[in-house]
């Protein structure tokens, strides 16, 4: 049986827990089709914090100073929902290991790098899991170089590539071209480069997407939980 090819470009930010978890769910109905689609899937980015120092900044002081203390509330709420939620895919979310948000432009370079070794994937998961799971910082070059290594990227390939310029024009591009389509919230899942999901969406809607994807179909926008631009999730 031949496979239909999807072309899936997944638009995120590695300190977006709901992408980590809608990446997930994508998995999971990816799995369950497996024997009708064969899937490429790519990375694209979106720095919700573009402006975060490179040594991070206070978690709590970080939303107090963005939304006030009366937004605390709702960001516990939000931490517990998301816990829940990830514990049906198998994501665990650790909001306690982390007391900082760091800026995540090395890291997103990372997943440019990885793209040329067909382990990007692979190395966006590991930052979500490094990130959410274990609280590491992922604007650490050491904590990103050992992750890329562990995923594929060979070691020497690594070496002083933070240092460099290298992958910074590629990603400010691909972050200028989401802001150029429109793309104010992550995730956003773009299939075939026609149709767009938005928002951290059941397995299902993935499932029901797929099984209507035909060329006279209109773009299918469905909206879902997400974070937004100014990092709210």
């Amino acid at each position: 049986m031949t496979k239909s090819k999807l072309k899936i470009d997944i638009v995120s930010d590695i300190n977006c827990p709901w992408c980590y978890l809608g990446e997930a769910r994508l998995q999971n109905a990816l799995t369950q089709t497996s024997d009708k689609f064969a899937a490429e899937v790519t990375f694209k980015p979106f720095e919700l914090n573009p402006n975060a120092t490179p040594e991070g900044e206070d978690k709590q002081e970080y939303f107090i100073r963005h939304y006030g203390s009366e937004a605390l509330p709702r960001l516990n709420a939000s931490s517990e929902q998301l816990t829940e939620a990830g514990k049906a895919e198998g994501v665990v979310f650790d909001f306690y290991k982390a007391d900082k948000v760091h800026n995540t432009f090395n890291g997103h370079r990372l997943i440019w790098l990885a793209g040329q070794y067909g382990v990007q994937v692979a190395v966006a998961k590991a930052l979500f899991e490094a990130n959410f799971t274990h609280g590491k910082n992922m604007n650490d070059p050491a904590v990103l170089s050992q992750i890329g290594q562990e995923q594929g990227i060979p070691a020497e390939r690594l070496e002083n590539f933070f240092a460099s310029e290298e992958g910074k024009n590629e990603v400010k591009s691909m972050e200028k071209w989401a802001q150029q389509v429109g793309i104010s919230g992550v995730p956003a899942f773009i299939i075939n480069d026609q149709y767009l999901i938005s928002g951290a969406q059941p397995a299902e809607t993935f499932l029901q997407v797929f099984e209507q994807i035909a060329p006279e179909l209109q773009p299918i926008t469905s909206e879902g939980p997400s974070c937004d631009a100014n990092g709210v999730c």
